[in-house]
């Protein structure tokens, strides 16, 4: 899944080295609430442009959604096809034989469908810019992390040389055989609040996109069909996250909490000391 480049390949114990570790650790503990907080502010300054054209308004609609299908599908990918890795904690199957960062890359892509359906120029370099930088320190973080856990499958899916962020091609049949066996409930699990919130978000921007051009009573009537996937998208995200809530709680009593890996390496980084052993290994 991930690989160290010539940064991660210092030596840890280096504090001076990796002065921004535990700054970047806890960004990326945040990193889902990020986007949501960068579109406050942005709707708070910007507003999305209409054409009034309604087939260039929907050009930018269903470009957007096309962008969000396709960052939605490396993430489903991601996902589903390393519910089992087998005995290496290093996720290789799939689109991490394209990429190190899949997930990361399904990210940005969303977010650039949904700044697309925004439709307004300020928002490319004040939304994509900051969160492309964003990302390449949270994975340089990432990489660190796998490198002081899983120092010896690490180094062997170094040389695969996969690329951070682009896709090698040239691995494309690897990483079609290794998609199966894929768990679709694994995947569905862990991507519903995503696909939820950007097919509600498109939903939103093109309502209001329409209220600020014509009026709220004409956006409503010719946006009724997006009115009812926002209310799916909030009754099923309502509806699962309190079942999943309802099952922590049930559970939590018999399983005692212990240190999440980003607190461990930021522990790491403070002390300078190597991670122990026992420490929670699960992957981004």
């Amino acid at each position: 899944m991930l690989m160290p480049n010539s940064d991660t390949n210092a030596k840890p114990n280096n504090p001076s080295r990796f002065a921004d570790g535990p700054a970047v650790l806890r960004a990326r503990r945040y990193r889902r609430w990020l986007p949501a907080g960068a579109a406050m502010i942005l709707f708070a300054w910007l507003e999305p442009l209409s054409a009034e054209d309604k087939f260039f308004d929907d050009l930018t609609i269903y470009t957007g959604v096309a962008l969000c299908m396709v960052g939605q599908s490396f993430r489903l990918w991601a996902w589903g096809c390393n519910a089992f890795i087998g005995k290496s904690p290093v996720r290789d199957r799939g689109p991490y034989a394209l990429m190190r960062h899949p997930l990361y890359v399904g990210n940005f892509l969303i977010l650039a469908g949904l700044t697309v359906a925004f439709n307004n120029p300020w928002a490319y370099p004040l939304l994509l810019v900051p969160f492309a930088y964003l990302y390449h320190l949270i994975s340089r973080a990432d990489e660190l992390r796998m490198k002081i856990h899983y120092g010896a499958d690490y180094e062997a899916y170094a040389h695969a040389k996969v690329s951070r962020f682009l896709p090698r091609l040239s691995n494309l049949p690897l990483a079609l055989r290794t998609t199966s066996p894929f768990n679709w409930v694994h995947a569905w699990r862990k991507e519903y609040n995503s696909c939820c919130a950007w097919l509600a978000g498109i939903g939103g921007l093109k309502i209001y996109r329409d209220a600020l051009a014509y009026d709220w009573q004409q956006a409503l009537h010719d946006n009724r069909f997006w009115l009812l996937v926002i209310l799916i998208c909030a009754a099923v995200a309502i509806i699962l996250n309190l079942a999943k809530l309802i099952g922590r709680y049930n559970s939590r009593a018999a399983s005692p909490r212990t240190p999440t890996i980003d607190l461990v390496v930021i522990d790491h980084f403070n002390r300078g000391s190597e991670a122990p052993a026992g420490a929670d290994q699960r992957m981004p």
